[in-house]
């Protein structure tokens, strides 16, 4: 979308910043791409950049992600998504059977403050009635293991998306997603 007005964002930028809600976002990018848009436009221009996102998304999991999940759950533990998208763009991105993963699933839509408050995981924590000491965040991005933090829930960060070197405020960092099975048996049992 800033392409299109003559600006350049940064990958890295994005991945930095990945949970942040769209406005919180927007001064961010205004100021990296020398784009121009006043505030009062800022809506109508997500609103035209969510709508092109459902255009072409195409979700590919990580490897070992789906298998992890499905195998939490055979294993009892409850599951949840914290994600900073909307509503709309996540049922985009993942079919019914992908969402049916997940006891909970919030969205942006659902919470005040988007990460790096702590409002999406305290939220999230308590729609799944389980002590914070009974949950882990898995993060692959700085500012949902700040929000985990803030939360006062253990965080583990996945290197997926982004080198260890960003995700040291983590609790653990994990190489693959696979490895939260022995962690979470390890210490939730």
């Amino acid at each position: 979308m800033f392409a299109r007005k003559g600006g350049d964002v940064d990958e890295l930028t994005v991945l930095l910043h990945e949970g942040r809600s769209s406005r919180e976002l927007m001064p961010i990018l205004i100021k990296e791409t020398g784009v121009e848009i006043p505030e009062k436009e800022w809506d109508n221009f997500i609103n035209i950049k969510r709508k092109f996102y459902r255009s072409i998304v195409n979700i590919k999991f990580y490897p070992n992600a789906v298998k992890t999940l499905r195998e939490l759950r055979n294993k009892g533990y409850k599951l949840a998504l914290v994600t900073a998208s909307s509503k709309k763009n996540m049922q985009k991105a993942l079919s019914e059977n992908e969402r049916s993963l997940f006891d909970i699933i919030s969205t942006g839509d659902d919470i005040l403050r988007g990460k790096p408050s702590p409002d999406p995981y305290e939220v999230t924590q308590k729609k799944l009635g389980l002590p914070k000491a009974d949950c882990l965040v898995v993060e692959n991005a700085p500012l949902g293991i700040e929000s985990a933090k803030a939360a006062g829930i253990k965080c583990a960060a996945i290197s997926t998306t982004l080198p260890k070197e960003h995700l040291q405020e983590a609790d653990i960092i994990l190489d693959d997603i696979s490895d939260v099975i022995d962690l979470v048996e390890k210490n939730f049992n």
